[in-house]
């Protein structure tokens, strides 16, 4: 299902222009699937509406209300109508009251635009890890795949040698169960792309059997500082934004409030008809009196304890955003050092162990259980490095929606 846009209030959300890149298959790349999630995502699309219809509602405050028309019948009597009444009358605000109530509405408008922007900023950190996780499923299969061609390959190799004699069939039974082990390794492998490609069309507004192009690997994580990563935090977060607006609706009611003790008026005018005489008119100034005061003073303090507790959450929220990027910032930091020391120190001999078990096997100096103990341990080697590439990407996805953006 395609949402369209709902009005030009609507793109002050977010103004993401679609590549011609992007109308093909989804899922080589974590921008593809982004720009999709942007426009098909149905959160995305309540979270515009949202905003849509508070920004409708900024014109309907700081404005009079509608007159009352008036129709009086005086001196009514059996001689009929001795006089006729035709006016209206008009309540008017004074003292800014207007202004503020504007105020407010706007703040208000502010504030489902940044719950909006939260929204989106959730939604993509959700894409970008299961987008990871699609990935490392991707390359999952390829391991299992690759490991399975290697055993398919000894398998081939132990028959043609040893055929069906009694003395050396023990290894070609262990490379047949070896090769079926790694055989139904590809099949779960495979299922597992699936369940990943599955959930990730699901967050992006896909169903869930709907195609996606095979990934073209991990997306690059960006060295950023801990000090600029908090600071974008503390500029962009929209959260934070969203408790700021909160806090200028809150300063705002409680300013209108204290405007409580001054009265509103109410005018009016009249024309009058005089059977017999000249017709005449009349005007009306009338003016509400503030006498419950305990009442006023009552709303005038929960006006300033609710400003006091938007001011008091809104600190909270930074303080609590500072210290959520830096536990995220760390944990990228250590991460990428752990998938560095994977790649340049533990890959490399796993995988020479493997061409020495198995030049060994070949010359008789080592047994085939040597072969098959180096590949698995390349194997663990290979999914761990894909665990821990899945979680730096999650990790990282998670501070750019600390930070509010891109990093």
């Amino acid at each position: 299902m395609r949402f369209v846009a709902i009005g030009a209030a609507t793109a002050l959300l977010w103004s993401h222009p679609v590549a011609a890149a992007e109308q093909t298959m989804p899922g080589a790349t974590v921008e593809s699937v982004v720009a999709i999630a942007k426009r098909l995502n149905p959160t995305v699309a309540a979270a515009s509406l949202d905003f849509d219809a508070a920004v409708r509602k900024v014109g309907t405050a700081g404005v009079m209300a509608d007159p009352t028309l008036i129709l009086e019948a005086w001196d009514v009597n059996r001689q009929g109508v001795g006089q006729r009444r035709i006016g209206f009358d008009q309540e008017i605000k004074l003292w800014g009251k207007y202004g503020l109530e504007r105020n407010i509405a706007q703040s208000d408008a502010d504030a489902a635009k940044f719950q909006g922007r939260a929204t989106v900023t959730e939604l993509i950190a959700q894409v970008v890890a299961a987008h990871g996780e699609y990935n490392a499923a991707y390359e999952a299969v390829g391991i299992a795949t690759e490991i399975k061609r290697r055993y398919d390959e000894l398998l081939g190799l132990l028959r043609s040698r040893y055929g069906t004699t009694s003395v050396d069939r023990q290894d070609v039974i262990k490379a047949e169960m070896e090769a079926a082990t790694a055989e139904g390794d590809v099949v779960r492998r495979q299922g597992e792309q699936k369940s990943a490609a599955a959930r990730l069309n699901a967050l992006i507004g896909r169903p869930a059997l709907a195609p996606l192009a095979a990934p073209t690997g991990f997306r690059t994580v960006r060295p950023v500082s801990l000090a600029q990563a908090q600071a974008l935090g503390r500029s962009a977060n929209p959260m934070l934004a969203l408790a700021g607006a909160q806090s200028n609706s809150a300063a705002q009611i409680k300013s209108l409030t204290d405007l409580n003790y001054y009265p509103d008026v109410n005018v009016g005018a009249k024309y009058v008809q005089r059977p017999g005489t000249e017709d005449t008119g009349e005007f009306t100034l009338g003016v509400k009196l503030p006498l419950h005061y305990e009442v006023k003073d009552a709303e005038q303090r929960a006006a300033g304890a609710r400003l006091g507790a938007a001011q008091a959450r809104n600190e909270a929220l930074r303080l609590r955003i500072d210290g959520q990027i830096a536990d995220a910032w760390f944990g990228v930091d250590a991460l990428r050092k752990v998938v560095q020391i994977y790649t340049s120190r533990l890959l490399p001999p796993a995988r020479s162990s493997i061409d020495n078990a198995r030049n060994g096997f070949q010359a008789g100096s080592s047994d085939l259980s040597s072969v098959f103990e180096s590949e698995r341990r390349y194997r663990a080697i290979q999914l761990d490095l894909l665990k821990l590439k899945v979680e730096l990407q999650t990790k990282y996805a998670d501070m750019e929606r600390l930070a509010g953006g891109s990093l």
